[in-house]
């Protein structure tokens, strides 16, 4: 249902690329004089031609301007419909910006970004501010996938490799094939890093993923208040 309090904006389509497992990039540009602005790690709500906005993660900078980024996984009709509509009408609508998920670059305490799938599009937002601002904030970066096919295509990646303070690590949880990190992804968070007292966390994922790694890094000395996640806010647990 699309947001009344919000204004709607209309972006030229740029392109749609495909970035490998299904996932797609679609690149919009913005029209100049919007004046809108966003934070790394907030989203975006995209219409369709029904005119139902749904939610996706700004996987762009916000130091790149008026281009926006997402990361679309099509592996099912509607995101497929809504990919062939955007390319047929080079016309995207678009309400931003969303999200509490706010990041300081400026705060040089360890930032800690856990990903699941998709979720990296989020994350992807703040690694490349902090490329482009040139922040020397400690980023610890966990992307997980069920299967080593999962993971697809970043083309800032090599750049993030060579940043002093940026640290990336792949795992995967169900194949064997994989030859890199396995498990699941607070296990390898919880391994790595004995002391979270200092970190700020923020993770993206499914909301089984999300309480999962929230309720164990608690249990491994993390205040709850230490994590962000747009799933506190959509997916709230009972009280």
């Amino acid at each position: 249902m699309e947001q009344n309090a919000v204004k709607t904006h209309e972006c030229t389509v740029i392109g749609i690329n495909c970035l490998g497992a299904e996932v797609y990039e679609v690149c919009l540009q913005l029209p100049a004089d919007t004046g809108v602005t966003y934070q790394p790690g907030q989203y975006l709500m995209l219409a369709s031609r029904t005119g139902e906005f749904n939610p996706y993660s700004i996987a762009s900078a916000p130091a790149e301007g008026g281009m926006l980024r997402l990361q679309i996984l099509a592996t099912n009709a509607p995101p497929m419909k809504l990919l062939a509509e955007l390319q047929k009408d080079k016309v995207a609508r678009v309400q931003l910006p969303f999200g509490d998920v706010c990041v300081d670059l400026t705060d040089e305490r360890p930032l800690l970004l856990i990903a699941a799938g998709t979720g990296m599009a989020q994350m992807h937002s703040i690694l490349e501010q902090a490329r482009l601002q040139g922040s020397t904030t400690p980023i610890h970066l966990y992307w997980g996938a069920r299967e080593v096919q999962s993971f697809y295509w970043l083309s800032a990646w090599n750049q993030w490799e060579k940043m002093e303070h940026v640290y990336l690590h792949k795992v995967v949880s169900h194949d064997d094939s994989w030859e890199g990190r396995s498990g699941l992804l607070y296990e390898a968070v919880i391994k790595d890093m004995p002391d979270l007292a200092d970190c700020r966390v923020i993770a993206s994922g499914s909301p089984a993923m999300v309480y999962g790694t929230l309720d164990a890094l608690v249990e491994h000395g993390m205040q709850p208040a230490q994590m962000q996640a747009d799933v506190f806010s959509y997916a709230p647990r009972p009280a």
